[in-house]
Parts: C-alpha cells; structure tokens; sequence
C-alpha cells in the first residue's frame, strides 16, 4: 500500500504525466513490493513557499506498511529526491522528503484492513 504524494507549487503542466507511472514503479521497485498496490498522487499549483521564496518547491510523502525506517530511509531520499529533481527540476534543497512507517491495523482496502 504504498503511497506517495508530491504537493508543489509546479503548475500541472509542468508535470509530465509520465512522472506517476515512473514514480509508481520506482517506489514499487525500491521497496520491493508489487506496484499493483503503490498510489502516486501529484498535488499541483499549490500556494506554497519554501525557504523565504516561491521558487519551485514542494514537500514529499511516503507512507508504507514496512520496508521504511531506519537505514531504508538513508537509503530511499537520495533515490527519491534524484527522481524528483531530475523529472521535475525542482532542487533537491527545495523540498522535504517524509517517510511514515504505518501500522497494517490503520490501512483499510477492499474492506478489510492489512492486519
């Protein structure tokens, strides 16, 4: 059930819709899960600020039941904040990168939930 959410201040034309189907498969493929459960969601032209400017920026979301945490996570923002830059050109410096390691009793999908 990975989920990943991007909000920028990038208008929607910026982003290449390809961005969510690659995204979607390097989260699938760095946390070894199927991409069948990963959601990519992408919140454009939002009012936002980073640093004292209105810049390209944004903020970064991952939420995962396991395979996060830890040394996983020194791991993945290098990854992730390359992917971001290189697909979208916002630098690196211009967004934080949030990673939750959610418990399986607080996920609920086709009407049960993951523990």
């Amino acid at each position: 059930m990975p989920t990943f959410v991007l909000n920028t201040n990038l208008p929607a034309e910026k982003i290449p819709k390809s961005f969510l189907t690659d995204t979607s498969k390097l989260i699938a493929k760095e946390l070894g899960k199927p991409e069948t459960y990963v959601c990519v969601r992408v919140n454009p032209g939002q009012m936002m600020t980073f640093g004292g400017t209105d810049d390209p920026c944004g903020t970064v979301e991952l939420e995962s039941i396991g395979a996060v945490g830890g040394a996983k996570n020194k791991q993945l923002v290098p990854v992730i904040g390359s992917h971001v830059q290189e697909a979208l050109g916002i630098p690196q410096d211009r967004f934080y990168i949030k990673i939750t390691d959610l418990a399986r009793t607080d996920i609920g999908f086709n009407g049960k939930t993951f523990g």
